[in-house]
């Protein structure tokens, strides 16, 4: 009996340390996760030219007009994360006023930005 208590004392922490890191991975690896990131989330919104566009990289380089600091660097790629839908822009539009929105959680003080929704800044 002596012998046999320590075991299932064993086998019971056992189950319950597994549990717990099954329980952990699942939280980080959830996709419903991303999704109620955005859905809690709102986007920022800034403007700069469009100095190239790449349509199949899904990547644009932008001169940020930086009015509130926000950016570290004056030249940003910007690399399109949303729906292709929602990219209304094209490698025509080179020289021109364009708005992108991101997620405020996204660090601005990168070479890159990851970007929600692209546009042509309407005058």
């Amino acid at each position: 009996m002596k012998k046999l208590l320590p075991l299932l004392l064993f086998g019971f922490l056992s189950i319950i340390i597994g549990a717990s890191i099954l329980s952990k991975e699942n939280k980080e690896t959830s996709p419903n996760r991303d999704i109620s990131q955005m859905s809690d989330a709102h986007l920022l919104s800034d403007t700069g030219t469009l100095l190239e566009y790449h349509s199949d990289k899904k990547e644009a380089i932008v001169q940020v007009d930086d009015t509130n600091n926000r950016f570290l660097y004056d030249e940003v790629t910007l690399i399109l994360t949303g729906p292709a839908g929602e990219y209304k822009i094209d490698s025509s539009m080179v020289g021109e006023k364009i708005k992108f929105s991101y997620f405020h959680s996204t660090p601005t003080d990168k070479p890159t930005l990851e970007i929600y929704l692209i546009d042509k800044l309407e005058k």
